[in-house]
């Protein structure tokens, strides 16, 4: 038997081929591989950076005495790409430590719901982690990192901050 390609077959070939060829490549940019920066992390429907860090001191003066209050304060974009949420507190989603020392979340205060993050957009929160004492900043400022976990209901990551001449650096685990 002879397999005779007219012209017009050879042209309805070449045209499924080329356009083959152009969807394999639209298709390749739909891949998840690509793996989040150090400053991100992606948890559920909800995709975490941290876009800054930094070191404030204070000096308050209460019933007579002065004393010196210290935190580490990072600005996190949050983008959520799911359907809803209800609402979750920020105290269940931020937490950090210095070695074993809990410092205290001071900002921001009350819930997350899904209407502050509408549909693929960003809400960036400024969170605020007080050292619970003197001894604790200095362990942080002497190398020991601020660990920051970030929780979105069962799934969580950790961010370490480190003081370092004056800056914080961001790594994620």
């Amino acid at each position: 038997m002879r397999n005779v390609f007219s012209r017009r077959d050879f042209l309805k070939a070449s045209a499924a081929a080329v356009l083959a060829v152009s969807a394999a490549g639209v298709l390749t940019g739909c891949g998840s591989d690509a793996q989040p920066a150090e400053n991100e992390a992606v948890l559920g429907d909800f995709k975490i950076q941290v876009a800054s860090a930094q070191t404030t001191k204070k000096a308050v003066t209460s019933g007579g005495e002065s004393k010196e209050e210290n935190w580490v304060e990072a600005t996190i974009k949050i983008v959520y790409t799911g359907k809803g949420f209800n609402s979750v507190q920020y105290s269940r989603i931020f937490s950090a430590t210095v070695g074993e020392k809990a410092w205290i979340l001071d900002k921001p205060t009350g819930n997350l719901s899904s209407t502050d993050v509408p549909l693929m957009n960003t809400k960036t929160v400024q969170v605020s982690f007080k050292a619970p004492s003197e001894e604790a900043y200095t362990t942080f400022e002497k190398g020991e990192p601020l660990k920051m976990r970030v929780t979105f209901f069962d799934q969580s990551t950790v961010f370490y901050l480190r003081y370092d001449n004056k800056t914080v650096t961001i790594k994620k685990s």
